[in-house]
């Protein structure tokens, strides 16, 4: 989980700072959680299973027209290699918990809110926060 703390953490800043996740960040991610696949001798099964919300946010991303950002479909992909599907769908619901109630208070304090676009990582940081203290308790 510490590793994906650290794919999590970059690809946030990055997604924060650019609004896009760069192909060196996607790759770099994969390759450790491939190592970790293979440390941790997850079937391929469990693996694919694990990416398909990422690749249900690519589909949806193409048939909106891009209004859901390629870059989080990828990510979700790539987290398939570090955490199972009840993770990937749990971490996907709780970041956007996280980000509704951001945008819900943006919306109250803004003015012209139709061009804003929140950058969806970030949200996922304290959601996946939240995820290792449920599972503390």
């Amino acid at each position: 989980m510490n590793l994906f703390f650290v794919f999590l953490g970059t690809a946030a800043w990055q997604d924060l700072r650019t609004r896009s996740i760069s192909l060196e960040v996607l790759a770099g991610g994969a390759a450790v959680g491939i190592i970790t696949c293979i440390w941790k001798e997850r079937l391929p099964g469990e693996i694919v299973l694990a990416m398909i919300p990422g690749i249900m946010l690519l589909l949806i991303g193409m048939l909106t027209r891009g209004l859901l950002g390629e870059g989080d479909g990828w990510f979700f992909i790539v987290s398939g290699f570090f955490l199972g599907w009840q993770e990937c769908v749990m971490l996907l619901i709780s970041g956007q918990i996280f980000c509704g109630i951001f945008g819900l208070a943006i919306m109250v304090g803004a003015q012209n809110i139709r061009k804003l676009r929140l950058p969806f990582l970030p949200f996922l940081l304290p959601a996946s926060l939240w995820m290792v203290l449920m599972r503390m308790i």
